[in-house]
């Protein structure tokens, strides 16, 4: 019948009777399938949102004729976690014993362990931000806070010790 847009054609009473439309689907999503009766099935690319499967991308999107996204920020921010992604399983995150600073003064050793940092405490070590916070008692020592630690300075002040003899 001239028309690429129908199948079966067939003759009825002497005329070409065009049969039912062809099935244009492609199965991709990322084209808008149409039939036009000069050329037949048409596959235009398009613009929808669409899933492409990876759970390492997000906000999918067709272009081109291809369903792909944007890959996603797997980074959780802890040192002491080896960030990854999976493109079945998404975002994963492996503990991990990187040397790393807790953030106290008074640990050394830092070291990563279950996915948190932790160092092993100084003996006798105290914390501190302000010189304040150092007071140990003792007159015979000028009390000071150095670098988020408290230190205790013998000095040669004069004192009183308490006996009237010296």
């Amino acid at each position: 019948d001239g028309n690429a847009c129908s199948t079966g054609d067939t003759c009825v009473s002497g005329t070409c009777t065009g049969g039912p439309l062809p099935n244009c689907d492609d199965g991709n999503i990322c084209t808008t399938d149409a039939c036009n009766p000069a050329t037949g099935c048409t596959h235009t690319n398009n613009g929808v949102m669409c899933n492409d499967g990876n759970a390492c991308t997000g906000s999918d999107v067709c272009s081109g004729g291809a369903c792909a996204g944007t890959p996603i920020n797997c980074d959780d921010g802890n040192v002491c976690t080896n960030d990854s992604c999976n493109p079945a399983a998404g975002c994963q995150y492996a503990n991990n014993a990187n040397p790393c600073n807790d953030g106290h003064a008074c640990t050394n050793g830092d070291v990563c362990a279950g996915g948190t940092c932790g160092g092993t405490p100084i003996a006798g070590c105290i914390e501190c931000s302000l010189s304040s916070q150092c007071d140990d008692g003792n007159v015979c020592t000028t009390d000071s806070c150095q670098s988020g630690v408290c230190v205790f300075t013998n000095n040669a002040n004069p004192c009183n010790d308490g006996n009237a003899c010296t």
